[in-house]
């Protein structure tokens, strides 16, 4: 089951997620609500978030591109550590905006990280 509390400002929205992000109602639910809110800016809060799928991080994707078409920003808050490693796992980081302690995260721990040469 997942949860979303939306906490709305003037131009950005909050929506904090709880449970899982899978294939079916879950990421179903998370897509009508990210349709549903026209602020510019939305921030997607998955500290909460006990698991996700390759639907969930396609959903991810979806939402992402969807921001860009609409000249609008998704950002990705608090990433949960099961989210943080499939997020890290697929590389996902360089394609999602992750709110920049995320992203510090992700270049300092990521084989994929700026540090690193081949």
């Amino acid at each position: 089951m997942l949860k979303i509390d939306i906490h709305a400002g003037q131009h950005s929205a909050t929506l904090h997620c709880a449970g899982r992000i899978v294939l079916g109602v879950e990421s179903e639910i998370l897509r009508c609500v990210a349709d549903t809110r026209n602020e510019a800016c939305l921030i997607l809060d998955l500290s909460k978030v006990e698991a996700i799928d390759a639907a969930g991080l396609g959903l991810l994707v979806e939402l992402h591109c969807q921001a860009r078409r609409c000249a609008r920003t998704l950002r990705i808050a608090k990433p949960s550590p099961c989210v943080r490693r499939i997020i890290e796992l697929v590389n996902l980081q360089s394609v999602l905006e992750i709110e920049a302690a995320e992203a510090e995260w992700y270049e300092t721990r990521s084989p994929w990280g700026r540090s690193m040469t081949a």
